[in-house]
């Protein structure tokens, strides 16, 4: 199974880090210069300094990338950018695929919860 976890922070990276070991897991990172550090050292030094990441995590800064081969996404964002990631990562995701996210808290202003927000923006997803 072909994971996706988008957002490289200290979470997704953790999260990613573990998948990688049973599962081809690519990591999405906003920062084309964290994806590179990933895929050439193996290290998150912004987010997980000192932790050395498994030579088999992937990582891209290409959102269309990340998703279009996925077959589990988990969705690892800061609740202030989820939405926005899950808009922009719309026309590559396919509805079959089931979402997993590891954000808690709401989103401003509409006080949804990151499940909701992806039942908003991608519905009838798993």
């Amino acid at each position: 199974m072909q994971v996706t976890v988008l957002g490289a922070g200290s979470w997704g990276t953790t999260v990613a880090s573990l998948t990688c070991g049973r599962n081809p897991t690519l990591l999405w990172a906003r920062d084309a210069s964290v994806a590179e550090e990933i895929n050439r050292d193996h290290t998150n030094k912004s987010y997980l300094p000192g932790f050395p990441l498994s030579e088999r995590l992937r990582a891209t800064s290409d959102l269309e990338e990340a998703t279009r081969h996925a077959e589990l996404l988990i969705v690892g964002v800061p609740t202030r950018g989820f939405r926005g990631v899950l808009e922009q990562a719309k026309p590559y995701v396919h509805p079959w695929i089931p979402i997993v996210s590891l954000s808690k808290g709401f989103e401003s202003g509409s006080l949804l919860r990151m499940t909701e927000v992806i039942a908003d923006v991608l519905p009838g997803r798993p």
